[in-house]
C-alpha cells in the first residue's frame, strides 16, 4: 500500500509554470531617479557648503593676521615714542646741564688736566650717544608713520623740531615732548579703533 501511495503522490505534483511580464515598473524607475537626484543633489550642497566655509575661514585667518600685524605695529609705535621722548628729555638735560659741566671741568683742569681731558671726553661721549640715539628713534618713528595721513605729518614735525632743539640749551624741547604724546595718543587711538574693526 506504501507503494501505490507514492506513486500516486508523484503524479499529483502540480505542473509550475513561469510567467514572466516584461512591461517596466515605474515605481522602480522612479525610485532609482529620484535616489540618484537626492545623491547628486547632496554632493553639490556638500561641495558648495565646503568651499563657502573655506573661503569664509581664509578671509577670517587674513583679518585676524592684519588685526595681529596692526597691533603689533601699534605697539611698536608707541614704544618707540615713548623711548624717544625719554631720549631727548636726556638730551635736553645733557644741553642744559653743559655750561655747569664746562665750569666742573675748567676747576678740574686746574689741578689735573688729565681728569679734565678725560671728563671733557665723556661728556662729548655721551653727547653722541645721546644724539645718536635720538637720531635713531626719530628715523624708526617716521618710518613706523604713514606720510599720507595728516596726523603722522603733524607727528613727523614735532619729532624732528624736537630732535632740533634737544642739544640747545634752553630750547623748547619739553613743549615738542608734550605735543609728541598728544599726538601720538590720537594716532594710536585712531588705530586701535582700525583694529578693532579689522579694517
Amino acid at each position: 500500500m506504501t507503494i501505490q501511495n507514492m506513486v500516486v503522490t508523484l503524479n499529483r505534483v502540480p505542473e509550475i509554470r513561469a510567467v514572466v511580464d516584461s512591461g517596466t515598473d515605474w515605481t522602480v524607475v522612479f525610485g532609482f531617479a529620484l535616489t540618484a537626484i537626492a545623491v547628486l543633489v547632496g554632493a553639490w550642497v556638500s561641495i558648495f557648503t565646503f568651499k563657502k566655509t573655506a573661503n569664509n575661514q581664509m578671509i577670517l585667518a587674513k583679518a585676524v593676521a592684519l588685526k595681529e600685524s596692526r597691533q603689533a605695529w601699534i605697539n611698536d609705535l608707541r614704544d618707540t615714542c615713548a623711548e624717544y621722548i625719554a631720549a631727548i628729555g636726556l638730551l635736553q638735560a645733557h644741553a642744559t646741564g653743559a655750561e655747569s659741566h664746562d665750569a666742573f671741568i675748567e676747576n678740574v683742569r686746574a689741578h689735573d688736566q688729565a681728569a679734565a681731558a678725560g671728563l671733557k671726553e665723556s661728556w662729548e661721549a655721551e653727547k653722541r650717544r645721546l644724539l645718536m640715539t635720538s637720531f635713531s628713534l626719530s628715523s624708526k618713528i617716521q618710518l613706523l608713520s604713514n606720510p599720507k595721513e595728516p596726523a603722522f605729518v603733524e607727528l613727523t614735525a614735532e619729532v624732528l623740531s624736537a630732535l632740533s632743539s634737544a642739544s640747545t640749551p634752553g630750547s623748547d624741547a619739553y613743549g615738542n615732548c608734550s605735543r609728541i604724546v598728544v599726538l601720538a595718543q590720537q594716532i594710536l587711538k585712531t588705530e586701535w579703533i582700525r583694529t578693532k574693526q579689522m579694517q
